[in-house]
């Protein structure tokens, strides 16, 4: 008990040691002037709120932080958000297909969506090199139409599709940005960057920044 009551005095003893060292502040000049913890005066902390909210955040710390200012939000389609998609895949796939309609024959409009499924855009690349549904020269069209016209090579290299492992450079990136670069021609190597179809749609539809 005796214990208890000491630790008791030497906490209020350090409380009462601890606002002997708050230095006396106008009302005035409460939005200047530093004010350490423990040290806010109720006619400072309502001054604070009604004339210098700038300064208001520092104020509501230790209040549980609950009116902290909101921290601003990770853009979609970008790294932070790791490339979530702005757009909703009903309204991308609606952008690709017209596009498709432009530039693309009917036969090939199976491969004019945002299938980021592996199993299914395998199926779709099998259609398209083994049963010759659709020819291959027109790749780079549907290619650019799931692009938008934009370079997404940066969401395509962050997802490792120019990894050491795959073992064929940068060559896939071309992919992500063909209005850059022609596909004029596939090789063996471009059979990997197909492989990673999804990927490639992935990144496309997250380009979609505005509609």
């Amino acid at each position: 008990m005796f214990r208890e009551i000491l630790l008791l005095s030497a906490l209020v003893h350090g409380t009462v040691q601890i606002r002997r060292q708050c230095p006396d502040v106008s009302r005035g000049a409460c939005c200047t002037s530093k004010l350490y913890p423990g040290c806010m005066t109720r006619h400072c902390f309502r001054w604070i709120a009604k004339h210098c909210p700038d300064k208001r955040p520092g104020v509501y710390i230790g209040k549980g932080d609950r009116r902290r200012s909101p921290r601003n939000e990770a853009k979609c389609g970008t790294a932070q958000r790791n490339y979530q998609p702005c757009t909703s895949k009903l309204i991308a796939n609606k952008l690709f297909k017209s596009c498709c309609d432009l530039y693309v024959p009917e036969e090939c409009h199976f491969m004019c969506t945002y299938e980021i499924d592996q199993s299914k855009t395998r199926s779709m690349l099998l259609q398209l090199v083994k049963q010759k549904r659709c020819s291959m020269r027109y790749l780079s069209a549907i290619l650019y139409c799931a692009s938008q016209n934009r370079d997404n090579r940066k969401c395509c290299a962050d997802l490792d599709l120019n990894a050491t492992q795959l073992q064929v450079g940068s060559r896939c990136l071309r992919m992500c940005d063909p209005s850059g670069t022609a596909i004029e021609r596939l090789t063996k190597e471009d059979v990997t960057c197909l492989y990673n179809w999804n990927v490639i749609m992935y990144c496309h539809h997250a380009g979609i920044r505005e509609m």
